[in-house]
């Protein structure tokens, strides 16, 4: 054993001489920049491969050589004229529509000519009745019908502040009924849905959807202790996705769609890694009114223990109806197993006014790390009553 560790002594001696020999040859300033700038040249190397990962070969090819070009004197400068070329023309093209607004406080009230005054800037709107799809899904006239009975609930409920449900209980009432009429549209009441199904009335589908990111986030951060999440989503999704992973500090992958303009599956599974908290689905997605393929995704999600999320908040309230009208819709549902939480708009075909939707989730373990999180206000009503009048 000293025989060994005389002769390892021996040729670390050696070793050490031979290096310091070696370097003495450069000057002191040269050995301390080299590793600096080795460890510098290879943050760049990596840095360029990782975008090369996340935006594709060609895009970053292209970037580069933009980037490039702008080097070129004059290049920037004549793309900022062309720019400003450009806002100058739309600005001298218009007439500003702010002239003549208030602002500031008028000093003598306006009194009972306020409604007039309403009634006459409401009259310059566009005649959106039955000309604005994907903007106003309710139909008829505004005096009446259904936009009579919203008005009637509005003037009933106008005052109250449902965050106080101890004093507003009829609110409360009416989003729990909402949250279970919804819920069982979407098979909670069959056996593959585990039977936990819950979740909140909310403001919109961004806001459903945000409830929804946030969640897996938090449930995935719980359950795998994941504290650098991802998300995969196919280009076809809501750019709601985008602002969740700005607010929740997510990595968002966005993956091409097929041929279909269907999710990709094969492409999504490719990007799931340790990190990976939720991939999207829609049914049917808004760019192009296609349905994901939901039960592959489920499948997907479920094998890999992470959550799914499907987008329904334009679907919603058609495909169980469609459906049992005999159409041939595949499975979308909590029905589908992997699927963890569901956005569905009440406001679009739920006929409803704009502000209300609902998040619904598989179970309460998983909507419990964000109770509280979600307002309620008014929906809650419009909600309530569009359920129970139209949908019989």
């Amino acid at each position: 054993m000293d025989s060994s560790l005389t002769s390892l002594n021996s040729l670390l001696i050696h070793f050490r001489g031979s290096a310091n020999s070696y370097l003495s040859e450069f000057e002191p300033l040269t050995l301390l920049l080299a590793p600096l700038i080795t460890l510098l040249v290879a943050h760049v190397v990596r840095s360029f491969f990782g975008v090369i990962h996340e935006k594709g070969l060609k895009a970053t090819v292209l970037g580069v050589l933009m980037s490039f070009v702008k080097l070129i004197p004059g290049v920037q400068s004549y793309i900022d004229a062309e720019k400003q070329k450009v806002v100058d023309k739309l600005q001298s093209s218009t007439k500003s529509k702010r002239e003549g607004w208030r602002t500031e406080l008028p000093i003598i009230g306006l009194g009972d000519g306020v409604i007039e005054k309403m009634n006459d800037e409401k009259r310059k709107d566009v005649d959106w009745q039955g000309r604005c799809s994907g903007t106003v899904y309710i139909g008829g006239n505004e005096s009446g019908g259904h936009f009579s009975l919203i008005n009637q609930a509005c003037s009933m409920f106008a005052h109250t502040n449902p965050l106080h449900l101890d004093v507003f209980q009829s609110v409360a009432h009416f989003e729990a009924e909402v949250v279970a009429m919804t819920a069982a549209l979407l098979g909670s009441k069959q056996k593959a849905s585990g039977g936990q199904v819950c979740g909140n009335m909310t403001s919109g589908g961004t806001e459903s959807i945000l409830l929804a990111v946030k969640t897996c986030r938090d449930y995935m951060r719980n359950k795998k202790g994941i504290k650098n999440p991802e998300m995969i989503i196919p280009v076809s999704a809501h750019s709601a996705y985008d602002k969740a992973a700005q607010y929740f500090n997510i990595k968002l992958w966005r993956v091409p769609v097929n041929k279909e303009f269907q999710a990709d599956v094969k492409a999504i599974r490719q990007h799931i890694n340790r990190n990976t908290v939720l991939i999207v689905g829609s049914a049917p997605g808004f760019p192009h009114g296609i349905m994901d393929p939901i039960v592959e995704l489920g499948k997907l999600a479920y094998g890999s223990g992470i959550c799914f999320h499907v987008d329904l908040c334009l679907g919603g309230f058609v495909l169980p109806f469609a459906r049992k009208l005999g159409y041939p819709i595949p499975p979308f549902d909590f029905t589908v197993q992997g699927v963890t939480s569901i956005s569905v708009d009440v406001h679009k075909y739920g006929l409803a006014p704009k502000g209300t939707s609902v998040v619904l989730y598989r179970n309460h373990d998983i909507r419990k790390v964000n109770v509280g999180f979600t307002l309620i206000y008014l929906r809650t009503l419009f909600g309530y009553l569009t359920i129970c009048l139209e949908f019989k």
